[in-house]
């Protein structure tokens, strides 16, 4: 499948260097406003026969594209995502879907219309040490609490705080510490236990009007969750699912890199497949087989669960302060 990249930041490596191992994966292209810094990009691929774009335009007027990945800031997903359905290309775009649920819901609405699928490219529900997960939940019997954490110190902190405006800490690219991390053990908490009830929210606001860090608890009717993530300090970053018989301990919940059992009585079993350093290609080789099929949703990263996540980013941002342009119409 022809695929165009859209944007050329560390995620786009990311997923190349993971898609090329993917068979039915052709890059076709790639598009950055700036030809040189898209032609600085394939040199480091070694994908110099690629074409170049320098507009969304020129992507959706190409009738040899099929589907794009977008990795463009957040704000423009929703733009970008409509405009190349419409054109008859499947969009695998990069998470968050959108800047809030009223964009989300024209995406879904253009990929229902024009019959391309839409997928939101959040990686960890495809891993296969997921499917262990959720297997796994029978160990822990009745879950009773969910602790997700994600703090990890951005490289572009330092620069904001001396004066610089990065585009992670504006709410014009529509930005911030829950988006950007948060949403990792949020998208877990929600694809295992369905949408809550209720959603609390408190956190850190910069000057600038986006989160730096925050915590988010869910309760749902015999359960509850909490969301504890930052972009201006480090944690270690474990996350764990407490039920009345043990708890399930994980490392790197974006990634599931480990994965332990804990019983209530000392029981300790190791649950994870070795870490897979490719691990964006399991994405995307479920994204191709879905595109062939014909779908216009993924069966994993269903179209409700990107609403159901979403419908918790708005309402704790709301809870929060932190408001983006595309809140305003």
């Amino acid at each position: 499948m022809k695929f165009v990249i859209v944007g050329t930041n560390f995620i786009s490596d990311t997923f190349l260097d993971a898609a090329t191992h993917v068979e039915e994966f052709d890059l076709y292209g790639v598009c950055s406003r700036q030809e040189s810094t898209a032609r600085s990009f394939l040199a480091k691929h070694t994908s110099n026969n690629a074409k170049v774009f320098t507009s969304i335009d020129e992507v959706c007027h190409d009738n040899q594209v099929e589907a794009v990945y977008i990795a463009a800031p957040n704000s423009l997903h929703k733009h970008y995502a409509v405009m190349c359905l419409a054109a008859g290309k499947h969009v695998l775009g990069e998470k968050p879907s959108a800047a809030n649920s009223t964009e989300l819901n024209e995406i879904i609405l253009a990929a229902k219309k024009h019959q391309r699928l839409y997928m939101e490219a959040m990686m960890t529900t495809h891993l296969p040490n997921f499917a262990i997960l959720k297997h796994a939940l029978t160990k822990i019997g009745t879950p009773r609490k969910y602790i997700g954490q994600y703090s990890q110190y951005s490289s572009r902190y330092d620069k904001y705080k001396n004066g610089e405006r990065p585009n992670t800490f504006l709410p014009e690219f529509a930005n911030g510490a829950l988006v950007d991390l948060g949403i990792y053990p949020l998208y877990v908490l929600l694809a295992l236990w369905g949408a809550p009830q209720s959603v609390q929210a408190s956190g850190v606001l910069l000057e600038t009007g986006v989160d730096g860090a925050g915590d988010v608890l869910l309760n749902y009717a015999d359960k509850q969750a909490v969301i504890s993530y930052s972009k201006i300090s480090q944690g270690d970053n474990f996350t764990e699912i407490q039920g009345e018989k043990g708890r399930i301990r994980i490392e790197a919940v974006s990634l599931l890199k480990r994965m332990q059992f804990i019983g209530n009585d000392g029981t300790v079993e190791e649950l994870a497949q070795p870490f897979d350093e490719h691990f964006m290609r399991y994405e995307v080789s479920h994204f191709i087989a879905a595109a062939k099929a014909g779908h216009i949703e993924s069966a994993v990263n269903t179209h409700t669960l990107s609403k159901q996540v979403m419908d918790v980013l708005d309402t704790a941002r709301a809870q929060l302060g932190v408001v983006y342009p595309a809140d305003n119409g």
